[in-house]
């Protein structure tokens, strides 16, 4: 198996600094990235399958990006959003398919909307669970009625647990490309900070 490459979700941390921004502003967008990088570290992912899907609905514009992986200590699998193709802000986090499996094994309705999963992303875009859903229709965990597409019903985990359980045997290990670019901004951000420390030395 091959070493589990180090993830880092770029969560919602302040991307950008302008210029006329003062330092202390420069110093706490690293240290909220930093906190971030920490934070999503504890959990190392190995990233197995990069898949692309619709919307749950056709007014939604542009396909979306979804990523497999693996924590190849614990033996747990996750799927996370990992890129859209029109506007509308999501969260990067791994959400882990246990979690996701306990959230519908527990409803009670025969069909529901996707705003049920919306626990997995507290406090963060409303986008989010929308987006989930998605992915997880495209993976057949979930299906929508033909007539009313934004409800939903359960479908079967037996396919995607397949392909997971599948390729964890390989030595598959894509690039993590969400975590390079956080690195790039974090080490912009950090330049930026030590080139105002020095002008004013």
């Amino acid at each position: 198996m091959g070493r589990p490459k180090k993830e880092i979700s770029t969560g919602k941390a302040e991307e950008t600094v302008d210029t006329s921004e003062t330092e202390t502003k420069t110093t706490a967008s690293t240290q909220a990235i930093e906190n971030q990088d920490q934070l999503d570290t504890e959990i190392i992912i190995r990233i197995l399958y990069h898949g692309r899907c619709p919307k749950l609905t056709s007014r939604g514009q542009g396909d979306l990006e979804y990523e497999l992986g693996v924590n190849d200590v614990t033996d747990e699998s996750y799927i996370r959003i990992a890129g859209n193709h029109s506007s509308g802000a999501f969260n990067h986090n791994w959400i882990a398919l246990n979690e996701i499996r306990s959230i519908l094994d527990n409803i009670k309705e025969q069909s529901f909307r996707a705003v049920a999963l919306q626990n997995l992303y507290s406090g963060q875009s409303s986008n989010n669970h929308g987006y989930l859903g998605a992915i997880l229709k495209a993976e057949g965990v979930v299906v929508t009625l033909q007539k009313q597409p934004a409800l939903m019903q359960l479908g079967v985990w037996d396919t995607l647990l397949g392909k997971i359980d599948s390729l964890k045997k390989t030595e598959v290990s894509l690039t993590d490309y969400i975590a390079v670019a956080a690195e790039e901004r974090l080490k912009k951000i950090r330049d930026k900070r030590n080139s105002a420390e020095k002008s004013e030395s």
